[in-house]
């Protein structure tokens, strides 16, 4: 038993016992240098969706409003259009507290001078790669490699799953494997089209549906005689 043991874990980890060679080192640093960038490209792909987000829900916020001002017919009673509009600036309020405190833009940009500086190590000692025995610079390049690491937070799975899929010669997909990595990249804004299909059913019902009176306008029955 314990004989397999330790045969599976040789094979499982048999890249983890390859002799410390500068190119096996360029492989690594470069395969984390690509995670980096694809996260920073995501991140800022949240800031922008944050945004283009809240600034529709605040237009159609604006519009709901104008809609109230200048007694134009709608499909609902007073009391739900006083409730949408209640919701509507709740979520822009919401909206403008995770766009702050998530920080998309700022974490962006730091993935991305760890993504250069990780790339700039890789230049350096790309021309010496082919002399796989400078110990020397394999430790320094090492250490500095895990410097900048430290000093980072680290990417997402499905960051490194895109780099995967830049490297075919290295990691074999499926077409349903591939489809499968690039459905779950994009389900991970499912939040901004959930929130644009809430705004746009709003408005839907607003002007489709028949208008409805408010009881101040409602015309007097004839016969009957005011107070």
């Amino acid at each position: 038993m314990s004989q397999n043991t330790g045969t599976y874990t040789a094979k499982s980890f048999k890249d983890d016992f390859e002799s410390a060679s500068l190119q096996t080192l360029y492989r690594k640093m470069k395969k984390t240098s690509k995670a980096r960038f694809n996260a920073a490209a995501r991140l800022i792909r949240h800031q922008t969706f944050s945004l283009w987000t809240m600034s529709l829900f605040s237009a159609g916020l604006i519009v709901l409003q104008l809609l109230g001002a200048y007694k134009i017919p709608i499909g609902f009673t007073d009391s739900t259009y006083q409730f949408i509009q209640m919701a509507l600036g709740l979520l822009v309020l919401v909206l403008s507290l995770l766009l702050t405190s998530n920080k998309f833009s700022e974490r962006s940009e730091k993935m991305h001078r760890c993504a250069l500086e990780i790339n700039n190590l890789c230049h350096k000692i790309l021309p010496k790669c082919k002399d796989d025995n400078d110990s020397a610079l394999y430790n320094k390049t090492l250490t500095e490699y895990n410097t900048i690491l430290d000093a980072n937070d680290n990417h997402e799975q499905i960051d490194f799953a895109y780099v995967k899929l830049s490297l075919p010669e290295d990691y074999q997909f499926t077409k349903t494997q591939r489809f499968c990595v690039h459905a779950r990249y994009w389900l991970g804004y499912w939040v901004y089209g959930l929130l644009a299909l809430l705004l746009l059913t709003t408005f839907i019902a607003t002007f489709a549906r028949k208008p409805v009176d408010s009881p101040s306008s409602a015309p007097t029955p004839v016969g009957s005689v005011e107070p």
